[in-house]
């Protein structure tokens, strides 16, 4: 009877590790940002400036408790509704000169018309929007005036411990990308890339477009800078910037 028992408990363990292993092979797996690449086609993944891998590593460990994710540029949306996919959890919002509202109807995702090299407009946007976000992601319009004055009013408005990112900062590369728009001056002190490395080298901020009250908040906040550069025909650069934390 011993042998019996023993032969039927290992014929039913046998049949329950066959259950447990057929249901968690159907257990659906959430895509990645690469593979959400096909569905939502953003100049950030493979065939564009290749941050689709940066920010894979960055945010999959945070993909259910990011809580307040704001992009700045909206274009035709893609991104965000990306984004909406890709944090479930998170309130996602986005700013544009333009009204692209339309894109992301019916998704939840907040819009707000407005200029990021504007003080005003982003005081109305965070009005609108609230504060302490998890993440600023910076993809508006790549100027100079752009980058830094979005980064010196919008910082305080990072949860501590967030970041903010700037994207293509190789528009400070006027070799590469000579458009007088993003107004690169003549010695190139001026640049996006200039003031970050300036700070890594000395620990101050130094930019035109600043007020002192910003240069100081954001010399006393930084955490860290990362700056990255993937090989692309774009020459594609971005920057992440930790806040610290309280």
């Amino acid at each position: 009877m011993k042998i019996f028992s023993l032969v039927i408990a290992i014929l039913f363990g046998c049949i329950a590790f066959s259950q447990n292993d057929a249901s968690a092979d159907t257990i659906p797996q959430r895509p990645t940002l690469v593979e959400m690449c096909d569905r939502y086609p953003t100049d950030k993944c493979l065939d564009g400036h290749k941050f689709i891998e940066i920010y894979q590593d960055l945010f999959e460990d945070e993909r259910d408790s990011m809580s307040r994710f704001f992009e700045i540029g909206i274009l035709n949306g893609v991104s965000h509704l990306m984004w909406r996919e890709y944090f479930p959890n998170a309130e996602i919002f986005g700013i544009d000169l333009m009204d692209y509202s339309e894109q992301s109807k019916g998704s939840g995702i907040q819009t707000f018309v407005a200029d990021q090299s504007n003080r005003m407009d982003l005081e109305r946007c965070i009005d609108t929007f609230g504060v302490n976000f998890d993440v600023i992601l910076d993809d508006g319009g790549h100027a100079m005036d752009h980058q830094q004055v979005s980064l010196g009013y919008l910082f305080q408005y990072v949860k501590p411990g967030g970041l903010f990112i700037i994207e293509d900062i190789h528009t400070s590369l006027p070799k590469y990308y000579p458009d007088p728009a993003f107004k690169v001056n003549e010695s190139e002190t001026n640049t996006t890339l200039f003031m970050l490395e300036w700070f890594m080298r000395t620990g101050q901020i130094k930019s035109q477009y600043m007020n002192e009250a910003e240069i100081l908040y954001l010399q006393q906040n930084i955490e860290s800078v990362q700056i990255h550069y993937r090989d692309t025909r774009h020459h594609s650069m971005m920057c992440i910037i930790e806040k610290k934390s309280e």
